[in-house]
């Protein structure tokens, strides 16, 4: 009998894929469990299915955490394992939780079933190892394509964490109702919008991640499956709001001019190419003095300045032509000129926690101001999307939302 060598060597292939799957190199490139992944509702009937055919009890609870754990699965399908405890203690509710410890039986069945591979967590003195699964081609086979069967659905929109990013319990005040109320609304509305980059359908989801307490931090980062901010400068031009063409502003050098507002300056110009005019280079100029603000001494102001410096080679390169290649004579330049805010410069890094909170306030304001007119809007932390033909409200907004925080000084936009 002939054998197809093509057949012979995708057998092999796949051969070799189910065997590197079981290697600790692949093991430990596991994604952590996420209750905020669901199935849309064209892929329940499908999902109910595999429910059904596993035993599992028809309660609601049941049915939450089946759902979730499903969509787990399918997001990451072959690519990497998901981490997931078999401890009952690691599943009790709160803020951020949906799926509770019920999920435990849930994965011994579809293990059993054969829907799921699991290989068991465990723990010693020294290290605690979480269990990992991942789908059967049994499973795959109900749920062609990931992008199409997996929606993101938030559980909580107003994030608190620790020092370690572990996320804190806490109790709500009229601030965080606020913010949650406004960043629902952005969710609403941007969800009802089509927004794209090349062929990818964008998440226009917000959440508000706030450090240890509702003064520290607060900014707005992107959750979803296919996420803005994580695109380049260059990248956002393309992005397309209901298939048209958008603009992005932004605030010209945000936190040095918000220091100045707090000794009572307004500052104009640039403050970052205050010490050099060459346009080549601004964007190392801009590491180094928001590294100062955000550092708690000058040695780590200059290490962490460094570090970005040799991290994007090709631009170490370049400055390297121009004979700069650290940070060291610009930090000095920066504290002289900046003298009347160097009080805030490698002071701890709550100074720059703070600054940005205040930002996250300016943003906030200005998001708020599109979606109550139900107008998509999307967020880069100091700068902002919308479609073209917003722009000079964008920019109005803007100016409007510094003033307001900032008791009435002024910044440039570009």
């Amino acid at each position: 009998m002939k054998t197809d060598i093509g057949e012979c060597v995708g057998t092999n292939a796949r051969k070799k894929s189910e065997e590197f799957r079981r290697t600790g190199a692949w093991l430990n490139r596991a994604v952590f469990f996420r209750h905020d992944y669901r199935l849309p509702e064209n892929g329940l009937e499908t999902f109910q299915v595999v429910f059904q055919r596993c035993g599992i009890a028809n309660r609601k609870e049941n049915w939450v955490s089946f759902e979730i754990l499903i969509a787990n699965l399918i997001a990451n399908r072959l690519r990497r394992p998901v981490k997931i405890s078999l401890n009952r203690n690691a599943w009790k509710k709160n803020r951020y939780k949906v799926v509770g410890p019920q999920v435990i039986k849930i994965v011994y069945n579809l293990s059993e079933y054969g829907y799921i591979h699991l290989i068991k967590g465990f723990r010693t003195e020294e290290k605690a190892y979480l269990s990992r699964i991942w789908p059967t081609k049994a499973l795959l086979e109900y749920f062609p394509e990931r992008n199409k069967n997996v929606r993101y659905a938030p559980v909580e929109l107003v994030e608190l964490r620790g020092d370690n990013k572990q996320l804190l319990n806490y109790d709500d005040t009229a601030q965080t109702r606020r913010i949650r109320k406004i960043l629902h609304k952005v969710m609403e509305v941007n969800q009802d919008a089509e927004i794209r980059f090349d062929d990818f359908s964008l998440s226009g989801t917000l959440v508000a991640i706030f450090k240890r307490k509702f003064t520290l931090y607060g900014r707005l980062h992107t959750r979803g499956l296919h996420q803005y901010q994580g695109l380049s400068g260059e990248e956002r031009k393309e992005i397309t709001i209901d298939g048209e063409p958008t603009v992005e502003l932004d605030f010209r050098g945000l936190h040095p001019h918000l220091l100045y507002t707090r000794v009572g300056i307004q500052y104009d110009g640039d403050p970052y190419s205050v010490v050099d005019q060459c346009e080549i280079v601004r964007l190392f100029l801009k590491q180094i003095l928001l590294t100062l603000i955000n550092s708690i001494d000058e040695k780590t102001a200059v290490k962490a300045a460094n570090y970005w410096l040799y991290k994007n080679y090709d631009y170490y390169l370049r400055l390297k032509r121009l004979g700069i290649t650290c940070a060291r004579p610009f930090i000095e330049k920066f504290i002289k000129t900046h003298e009347p805010i160097s009080q805030f410069f490698c002071n701890g890094n709550e100074n720059g926690l703070r600054i940005m909170n205040l930002d996250s306030k300016i943003a906030l304001d200005v998001i708020n101001h599109f979606v109550q007119q139900r107008i998509p809007i999307l967020a880069i932390h100091d700068s902002f999307i919308v479609q073209k033909r917003y722009e000079a409200e964008l920019y109005l907004t803007m100016k409007v939302a510094y003033r307001k925080h900032t008791g009435g000084f002024n910044i440039g936009i570009k």
